[in-house]
């Protein structure tokens, strides 16, 4: 009985305390957006990195924990590093769409420069916050970009995975998912994803087997937490990823942002994408379909694991971090 004390906390995340790992203050506000600039007790010089996370989960699976922590990763290494979080929509976000969130993203880049003087920012998106950067930025220009890194973004939403997947089988009117306030509940947004890939057997099973061992449930708890922690999400943006993933707008070159097509091909930053070989929320084929719709190739990375676990790796040994590292010392 001794292990099921483990157990329970690790099933309801509670070993969260230390999560987000490395310090940091916030710069700037819009609504429940923030930006964030994270600190060491290094000097950072060079270009400036801004991360944008997704869209519908927290971001500190960024900064998971000592260890296991992408943007620590990046400070290590000497980096000037910030962090576009979306925060929580409430009932004044409802209406906020597709072209909002990148208004605030170019905002936010904008911020950066000023702040520091400098340029251009290296920009870093995952899963959904790629497909925005890439989207925004071929629509809008890259002229303040040094680089820009797409972890997992959703391309060719032909292709089958859970992301694209619960939006595309909306069968009835996005609206009849929406609350009183016009927001998509956090809840339902958790439970589309369980629905169209259950795990939470084969999670129970790994949590009994290995309950004791500590490094493993350093990890592991914060990771189930965050697992849970959807945000709600806006209607009036649900309603254009709708369209985004029916229509595969983006690869179909159709997707309009702010009124300007998001073509793809006239970005001419250097890009790296990154994807994740037993990725079930954004597959493979799904991201890779961007090296086909660039200029100048990409820099493709291949890693091992799932959607979050090319995040998670430990440290600079991950291939995702070493990869992105070298990215940005050359880009």
């Amino acid at each position: 009985m001794a292990g099921w004390p483990h157990v329970v906390d690790i099933a309801a995340g509670l070993h969260r305390s230390g999560v987000p790992a490395t310090p940091s203050s916030v710069m700037w506000r819009s609504g429940p957006a923030t930006l964030q600039r994270y600190t060491s007790g290094d000097r950072a010089s060079g270009t400036p990195v801004l991360m944008v996370h997704s869209l519908v989960t927290r971001s500190w699976v960024l900064d998971l924990a000592p260890g296991r922590s992408l943007i620590a990763a990046l400070l290590a290494a000497g980096h000037d590093v910030y962090l576009l979080d979306w925060g929580i929509p409430g009932p004044a976000e409802a209406g906020r769409g597709f072209d909002d969130y990148a208004a605030t993203l170019m905002l936010a880049e904008q911020v950066v420069r000023d702040r520091t003087g400098r340029p251009r920012v290296h920009l870093v998106g995952y899963c959904l916050g790629g497909t925005l950067a890439l989207s925004t930025h071929a629509a809008l220009g890259d002229t303040g970009l040094a680089s820009l890194t797409a972890i997992a973004p959703s391309v060719d939403t032909a292709v089958d995975g859970r992301l694209d997947g619960i939006l595309r089988s909306l069968r009835l009117p996005p609206v009849f998912a929406l609350d009183g306030h016009g927001l998509v509940p956090a809840p339902l947004i958790r439970e589309s994803f369980h629905w169209l890939h259950p795990i939470a057997l084969r999670a129970a099973r790994q949590v009994w087997r290995r309950r004791r061992n500590r490094n493993w449930r350093a990890v592991a708890g914060p990771l189930s937490r965050w697992v849970w922690e959807h945000t709600p999400f806006p209607g009036a943006l649900l309603f254009d990823l709708v369209d985004y993933a029916r229509g595969n707008a983006l690869s179909g070159g159709r997707w309009l942002v702010h009124g300007r097509p998001a073509r793809l091909e006239s970005l001419e930053v250097p890009v790296l994408l990154a994807v994740a070989a037993t990725d079930h929320i954004v597959p493979p084929p799904a991201s890779l379909a961007l090296v086909d719709l660039l200029r100048r190739p990409p820099r493709v990375v291949r890693c091992p694991g799932g959607h979050v676990a090319m995040l998670t790796g430990v440290g600079t040994r991950s291939i995702l971090c070493r990869e992105l590292l070298d990215f940005l010392a050359t880009a």
